[in-house]
């Protein structure tokens, strides 16, 4: 670009930036409030639309410094149940999606591991919360499919969402429905503050990373705020 062109579109540049805020300089304060609330309600909209539309590999769990702590003590059972839970289900590799119904999104849950390898994983798995090795699953199959699929989605629950709400322990399979949030009834201060709190009924935040990795966090009362990590199935 030479060098007349190049100051030309500085230019054209300076002039849009100068007509946009002169434009907004125009707007009344609530209308200008009106504006950034809708800009804002698009941004939130596009994020879930965003995650909806696309698969999740599970990275890991971030348990808070409080659950970590508990985990250390002799009390700490809970705690320790749900970092080890978090810590055995990477070794399902398993991938989160979503399909639309209307304005419902179905979850599921895909384990990728090799039937003949399924029984043994399943197995570690449940010697590990239980602290000894059984050598033999003391369920069926399909219980221990549910407990670890129902650790993935989970996170995307609503609060008030049963056991029975997300997985199926008869088939093993996440029954999990879940819809977005609507703001439309919040001002702009407040919908700045809940913006993160995508899902209907789920008052934790859901949010993308900026290196592409999307962020669930749950909040307990005794443990505070823990954050589980899904990284984009690209392949």
């Amino acid at each position: 670009m030479n060098k007349f062109n190049w100051l030309f579109a500085l230019l054209i540049g300076a002039l849009v930036s100068f007509t946009a805020c002169d434009d907004d300089d125009e707007l009344t304060a609530e209308e200008l409030e009106a504006k950034q609330t809708e800009e804002l309600l698009e941004t939130i909209s596009a994020n879930f639309d965003d995650i909806v539309s696309k698969q999740w590999a599970y990275k890991e769990f971030v348990p808070s410094d409080d659950m970590l702590t508990a985990s250390q003590t002799e009390d700490g059972y809970v705690a320790r149940t749900i970092i080890i839970k978090a810590e055995q289900v990477s070794n399902f590799n398993m991938v989160l999606s979503f399909t639309k119904d209307a304005d419902v999104y179905a979850t599921d849950v895909a384990v990728n591991v090799p039937e003949a390898d399924l029984v043994a994983k399943l197995i570690a798995y449940q010697d590990a919360i239980a602290g000894f090795e059984a050598g033999f699953l003391y369920d069926t199959q399909e219980y221990y499919l549910s407990s670890i699929r129902r650790v993935i989605a989970a996170p995307f629950s609503a609060d008030d969402d049963a056991i029975e709400d997300i997985v199926d322990e008869e088939t093993g399979e996440c029954i999990l429905e879940i819809t977005p949030a609507d703001f439309s009834a919040l001002g702009y201060d407040d919908l700045v503050l809940s913006q993160k709190k995508l899902i209907a009924g789920n008052s934790d935040k859901v949010y993308l990373n900026e290196d592409g990795t999307l962020t669930v966090e749950v909040t307990s009362e005794d443990y505070g705020v823990s954050k589980y990590i899904y990284s984009e199935v690209t392949e």
